[in-house]
């Protein structure tokens, strides 16, 4: 729940003063789950970084009706912008990935394809899981309070994800005995960075040649072997635990306007 009352993220151009009806599955929640009433507030999103507070105007199981009274800027994503090159995985490992590097901040997720890859997908399936994937990104958006939504790519080569992210500062989190530990890097915050995870059979000693030929750092999270689902959660957050705060502890934005009361847990 955000700061401002429910949040939810609806796929147009919001603005203040317009009066919307609300997709079904979130007039259903509204309705059903929250049991919300003609006046209470929700927030609502459209992936521009701005969050709009909302008055409900009507609720029912089918459709409700909201105007939008205020506006307010959505909780900054943090610094530096990540990109995660993530090789695919099997569905439900995939699917935590997405959610937890939505909710981290990271503002591109890119799926691999690698050698040890055990995920084959076709047109159909790939058209499917990229739906659904972003169904996740959005849902953890609206937990989370971040107002712009991470990128998700088609799934792709190994040396077109680099291409990607020929700009950035490139992680590579492996396994092997000369990978030095994170813990001693820092990362600045103007500077992006692409973090790389493999499959659950690990990266190829070809692919790893691959990356070092194009300035990876190799990096270890520790002296255990993790999930890649893991690492990919551990990986994110220890970068962002090595970048320097600009200004200590989470500033809370101005507010464009005074929300209405919102509606309660």
């Amino acid at each position: 729940m955000s700061r401002c009352g429910h949040r939810f993220y609806i796929p147009t151009t919001l603005d203040v003063g317009r009066t919307l009806e609300l997709p079904e599955r979130i007039s259903r929640q509204l309705a059903r789950v929250l049991r919300l009433r003609p006046g209470d507030s929700i927030v609502l999103f459209d992936g521009r970084g701005v969050d709009f507070v909302a008055e409900l105007q009507s609720v029912q199981p089918d459709r409700a009706l909201a105007v939008i009274r205020s506006a307010q800027p959505s909780r900054p994503l943090p610094a530096p912008p990540i990109t995660l090159l993530q090789a695919l995985l099997r569905h439900d490992h995939f699917d935590l990935v997405i959610e937890k590097a939505t909710e981290l901040g990271v503002v591109r997720i890119v799926p691999l394809r690698t050698q040890r890859v055990v995920v084959h997908l076709d047109e159909r399936s790939t058209a499917h899981r990229l739906a659904r994937w972003q169904r996740i990104a959005s849902e953890a958006s609206e937990q989370c309070g971040r107002g712009v939504l991470p990128d998700i790519t088609a799934p792709c080569s190994l040396r077109d994800a680099l291409g990607l992210v020929a700009a950035h500062r490139l992680v590579v989190f492996w396994e092997g005995p000369d990978a030095p530990s994170i813990v001693r890097d820092e990362f600045d915050r103007t500077v992006p960075v692409a973090v790389a995870i493999g499959p659950e059979g690990g990266w190829a000693a070809e692919e790893i040649e691959f990356l070092r030929h194009h300035g990876a750092e190799l990096r270890s999270l520790g002296p255990l072997i993790l999930r890649a689902e893991t690492a990919a959660i551990a990986g994110v957050a220890a970068i962002r635990a090595r970048t320097e705060d600009e200004v200590p502890g989470l500033t809370t934005p101005p507010v464009l306007g005074e929300p209405r009361a919102s509606a309660s847990d």
